[in-house]
């Protein structure tokens, strides 16, 4: 199983997400948007783990393009205000959501998807995986997962539809690292981190 990842070009770099809804970028009608340069197919046997912050790997992007990944939610009004400014540009991004939150807000969680984003996986709590046994590791992941999915799709499974999960804090382990390999589900790092849990400004960030 595949996911899609978005790819939008700004004035010379801007790209999304991931999205299983559509096989081809769009043509944005505001003008001076940033607009979707392409949609990739991510196959986690060919990209079982990508982002150089972590891993050797990263996606095959083009000049100019960057895949915007959004982490923790769904939680209004953020995620709201997320979705008009990314609406506002005609780019698609992925969210790596929490099961918790997204367990409450099933209709914000399908808004996601419908508007053309791609729905990732973010553990239950967001739990620090360093700091966990295996066991609770593994409970993790599949009550996010099926948290995720019965939101999504109304139907609580531990296989994903979008085979696409975030460590929370970036923090892997070995041995979660290897369940997620064995069930096919691919490990998204992060290229550059946004570093938005620093103090910062807006026109910092």
């Amino acid at each position: 199983m595949a996911g899609w990842v978005n790819a939008a070009a700004m004035a010379a770099a801007l790209l999304v997400g991931h999205c299983a809804a559509a096989a081809s970028a769009e043509t944005c009608p505001h003008e001076g948007a940033l607009g979707t340069s392409r949609v990739l197919s991510v196959d986690p046997k060919h990209y079982p783990r990508v982002g150089l912050k972590s891993f050797p790997d990263t996606l095959p992007l083009h000049d100019g393009e960057v895949v915007l990944t959004f982490d923790d939610g769904p939680s209004p009004p953020m995620t709201n205000k997320v979705l008009a400014a990314l609406a506002r540009e005609c780019v698609r991004a992925t969210f790596f959501l929490v099961g918790k939150p997204a367990s409450g807000r099933a209709a914000l969680v399908q808004r996601i998807a419908a508007e053309g984003h791609t729905i990732g996986h973010h553990s239950f709590t967001h739990a620090h995986f360093a700091h966990i046994t295996p066991e609770q590791a593994v409970e993790e992941i599949d009550r996010g997962i099926a948290a995720d999915e019965k939101a999504l799709n109304g139907i609580e499974t531990t296989t994903p539809s979008t085979p696409f999960f975030r460590f929370p804090y970036f923090e892997s382990t070995p041995a979660a690292l290897d369940l997620l390999a064995s069930r096919g589900i691919a490990v998204f790092g992060a290229d550059l981190w946004a570093s938005d849990w620093n103090p910062m400004s807006p026109q910092q960030t």
